[in-house]
């Protein structure tokens, strides 16, 4: 970022003869220009940082139904079909945040069981499946998927919306599968934009769609431990 300036060093021939005596001078002046030039490199050589936030004192307290546990207990595997995966019965669970006072907030979901989940196609990154853990063998088990249903900002019906961060941008999350490490609130209505609204009590349906291997690849002559596991959080925006 530093400029360099040069001098000559030559005169033109036209031009009278510097005098002994001035020499010293310009040894100065042509210093000085190198001086300044190392002073602004080595300016440019720093950098600050800051470390900043926000102490709030309100707080959310979130909480599931049924402790957050969802128990398909013991299923046969003269159950499973022939071909295709075993398709469990559709569990709901419901989350309800309750704040101290009107808070920007949004839960996110961690998969605890990450890369245990069947893909659903080669290459497929997992984000929209969950890990059921796995068998013996390393084989995984199954997979399961979250969505949101009839969701309610302090009693009032609306719209859920989803980022991947907390600064956004927001999107509608319509009837989308809720993905790993994304972000989901409720929609501001009185907002032109697509941005979070201020409530006191956040209340939704979490719809939990579960699927087991195939019959085939599962180590069918001993018991398997379903095991799943998310962690929704509470994330202040």
């Amino acid at each position: 970022m530093a400029a360099r300036l040069c001098a000559s060093d030559y005169l033109l021939d036209e031009r009278p003869k510097v005098s002994i005596d001035m020499q010293p001078s310009r040894a100065l002046v042509t210093a000085a220009f190198l001086l300044a030039g190392v002073s602004n490199v080595m300016a440019a050589s720093s950098v600050d940082l800051a470390v900043t936030g926000i102490i709030t004192p309100s707080a959310c307290t979130p909480t599931l139904s049924n402790n957050g546990v969802v128990d398909y207990g013991k299923i046969s595997i003269q159950e499973f079909p022939d071909q295709g995966y075993m398709v469990l019965p559709q569990a709901i669970v419901q989350l309800e945040v309750n704040c101290n006072a009107p808070m920007l907030m949004a839960v996110k979901i961690t998969d605890n069981r990450v890369g245990t989940a069947i893909p659903q196609y080669s290459g497929d990154p997992g984000f929209s499946r969950f890990g059921l853990g796995m068998a013996s063998g390393d084989v995984k088990i199954g997979w399961y998927q979250l969505k949101m249903a009839n969701a309610t900002a302090d009693g009032v019906p609306g719209s859920s919306i989803e980022a991947v961060r907390p600064a956004g941008p927001w999107l509608d999350a319509y009837n989308a599968v809720w993905q790993q490490g994304w972000l989901r609130t409720i929609k501001d209505a009185s907002s032109a934009d697509v941005t979070p609204l201020p409530m006191t009590t956040f209340a939704v349906q979490v719809l939990i769609d579960t699927s087991l291997g195939l019959k085939k690849d599962l180590p069918v002559t001993e018991e398997i431990l379903i095991d799943g596991s998310a962690t929704m959080e509470v994330i202040y925006i």
